[in-house]
């Protein structure tokens, strides 16, 4: 049985760069025959394009202009405007052909050259070199076929942009320029993130160039998308005793003290008796009435939540690791637990609150809601908008690195039930956000 690969993947160029998402590539190809991808490592991608397809769209839906912060924003914004976010984690490999003047394919009166795949798979090379396989990897031959679909599509995207009268000026790209700039201390800090990075800035204003362009059209594209009020009524009536019931959850403090190992190497029982001892002198501190939150401030080696007491904030069942959820949830309000040791360290842990589970109420998650789904209809707009580009388009394949752009492909993914089928990922993920906000 040959392996069906998830061709929907390509067309997100619409997606903003996250941290996250760093999941190996599963599935593999040679130039012979496919191989069997785990189900598993395809749900668990699938579930991460979906995160990062939405965040994508929300940002676009504000009119995000490449403005974010840190020293890795120039980074962030050239892999977004190369390939999307979810190329990026999907197809993170490298590799690169002999001949750069060789036609890869042609597109109507376009064409992809060796030479304009290698300027991509060079930039992801640069920004991440340890996710480099092998040549005689399947996976390098996996990312060169995506990729090439990947640049296939910005150039139909810079077609229609051209048929359609969309003009970027030098001084759109300029003004974005200057953005970029303002996030660092001086232009000389700026170029030189730039040399770091290898990135030209010639470079940098045609991605930026391809970046505005998408722009204006997806706002386009989408400027009529809305949701009734009885969609989003609906909705929460259908999904309001699982995405909108809060569970049962408890407030907790804790005083953590490592084991202080170091990295790499393995915990030794000399390692554990420091903790051990140091944890419990603080015991003995509690003992003799020492205020929790203090001695958290003082002691607990957890930075994040040591300055502010211990306190990390509600949790439910399933959020944290077995021994520290045992503990807790058997612990009333006001009780300190004995010492729990798990693979951090040693905790003693303290209850502060209860909640009992309880459903949000409609007016609570409406705008939540509305977002969600004007998200959902933006994204199946673009979809077919990159839908329609590519069944337009005659697009041949010259050599052995065959894509998998073709009008019959398009046209079974359009009639496919997962297309029309929405997940509930992305907005679980703003609900449990919420949850704890509320909790608080």
């Amino acid at each position: 049985m040959e392996e069906k690969k998830d061709y929907k993947k390509i067309f997100k160029w619409d997606e903003d760069e996250t941290q996250s998402g760093k999941e190996d590539l599963a599935s593999t190809q040679d130039k012979s025959a496919q191989k069997k991808v785990s189900k598993k490592v395809l749900k668990r991608l699938e579930k991460e394009k979906e995160k990062l397809r939405k965040k994508g769209i929300i940002e676009a839906n504000k009119k995000s202009k490449l403005t974010a912060k840190g020293k890795s924003l120039i980074i962030s914004i050239c892999l977004v405007i190369l390939i999307g976010i979810s190329i990026w984690v999907l197809f993170g490999y490298y590799g690169i052909g002999i001949d750069l003047t060789k036609t890869l394919a042609k597109i109507d009166n376009m064409k992809v050259t060796e030479k304009e795949l290698k300027t991509y798979l060079d930039f992801l090379e640069k920004q991440n070199s340890t996710a480099i396989p092998a040549k005689n990897d399947p996976q390098y031959t996996v990312l060169k076929q995506n990729l090439l679909d990947s640049i296939i599509v910005l150039k139909l995207i810079q077609k229609s942009g051209q048929a359609n009268y969309y003009v970027i000026t030098d001084k759109d790209i300029n003004d974005e320029i200057i953005k970029l700039k303002s996030n660092y201390k001086s232009e000389e800090e700026f170029n030189n993130q730039l040399k770091d990075n290898k990135i030209t800035l010639k470079f940098l204003s045609q991605q930026i160039k391809n970046q505005l362009l998408r722009d204006k059209i997806f706002a386009d594209i989408t400027k009529n998308v809305t949701v009734s009020d009885d969609d989003i009524k609906k909705y929460y009536e259908d999904n309001k005793d699982t995405l909108f019931t809060v569970p049962y959850q408890i407030r907790v403090s804790h005083i953590l003290i490592k084991f202080p190992v170091e990295q790499g190497k393995e915990i030794s029982e000399a390692d554990k008796k420091k903790a051990k001892d140091k944890i419990l002198e603080i015991q003995d501190k509690l003992n003799k009435g020492e205020d929790f939150a203090e001695l958290a401030k003082k002691y607990s080696d957890d930075s994040v939540s040591g300055p502010s007491g211990g306190d990390i904030g509600f949790i439910s069942k399933g959020q944290t690791i077995p021994e520290f959820e045992n503990a807790a949830f058997s612990l009333e309000i006001g009780q300190i637990s004995d010492i729990v040791e798990t693979t951090y360290g040693y905790h003693l842990i303290k209850v502060t609150d209860k909640q009992d589970s309880y459903v949000k109420q409609f007016d609570d998650v409406k705008e939540t809601i509305k977002s969600y789904l004007i998200t959902a209809e933006q994204t199946k707009a673009w979809e077919e908008f990159i839908y329609s580009l590519v069944e337009k388009a005659k697009i041949v394949y010259t050599t052995d690195l065959k894509g998998q752009l073709s009008a019959d492909i398009i046209k079974n993914l359009k009639n496919s039930d997962d297309k029309s089928n929405t997940s509930n990922t992305s907005i679980t993920e703003d609900l449990d956000k919420t949850s704890n906000t509320d909790s608080k």
